[in-house]
């Protein structure tokens, strides 16, 4: 009987520290492209991470950290290509670059949240797959600047992604994952996965749900499930 009992504790301290190493999180976004040339455009950010947890004796803690930023999108002309020249080249064409600067910091007061200045230099490469699907790739470069601190962030995403018809709407449903090699600790520390869809509502506006898994070796908590809805504008 005793043996009973101190397995069934066992199973439930199992569960809480389990759940306690699991944060949901809501991941709210707007992005506005704005067209400057055939060549380039001008991307603009504002997203947010809102999370609460609750602890046995301290009740529960929400915290909002926010993100700002502005990048500059340059693209090579498709020479061998001509009919992608007013295309949608950030999903038609087959490589461009992305430069910026992003400022994140803390909406609310949280241990977990740190103030922090980013500069960005990714490069995006694409591949058709055929019928109307598309495999892609991005590495990416964060020269980070986080409470007086410097590090670099590289980061590595592969991705697939198809064309559908959904209620005469064209959705891109997509899967991605991506790993993170973070300086201060010299290892790949982190992983994220995102399934989801990019969903025109007309010829401006795009909307995105998606869903995301966070597992990260030297973050408190240690896992992360995210549901995210990003707000795309085009001109």
């Amino acid at each position: 009987m005793r043996a009973r009992i101190a397995f069934l504790a066992l199973l439930l301290c199992a569960g809480g520290a389990a759940q306690a190493e699991t944060r949901n999180e809501f991941w709210p976004e707007f992005d506005a492209y704005l067209k400057m040339s055939d060549r380039a455009r001008l991307f603009l950010l504002a997203s947010m991470t809102s999370a609460s947890e609750r602890h046995n004796a301290a009740g529960v803690t929400a915290y909002q950290d926010a993100e700002l930023g502005a990048h500059l999108d340059i693209t090579l002309t498709p020479i061998f290509r001509p009919a992608l020249m007013n295309a949608d080249w950030e999903r038609d064409r087959y490589l461009w670059m992305r430069v910026g600067y992003a400022r994140l910091g803390a909406v609310r007061d949280s241990p977990d949240s740190s103030d922090e200045n980013r500069g960005i230099v990714e490069l995006n490469a694409r591949n058709p797959l055929p019928p109307a699907t598309w495999i892609f790739g991005r590495f990416r470069w964060e020269a980070r600047d986080v409470e007086g601190q410097h590090s670099n962030r590289y980061r590595i995403r592969l991705g697939v992604e198809h064309e559908v018809t959904w209620f005469e709407r064209v959705a891109v449903p997509y899967v991605t994952a991506e790993t993170y090699y973070d300086t201060r600790y010299d290892q790949w520390s982190r992983q994220e996965y995102k399934i989801g869809a990019e969903i025109a509502v007309d010829d401006r506006w795009r909307i995105e749900p998606y869903f995301a898994r966070r597992n990260d070796q030297r973050s408190e908590p240690a896992h992360v499930n995210a549901i995210g809805l990003a707000l795309k504008y085009y001109r």
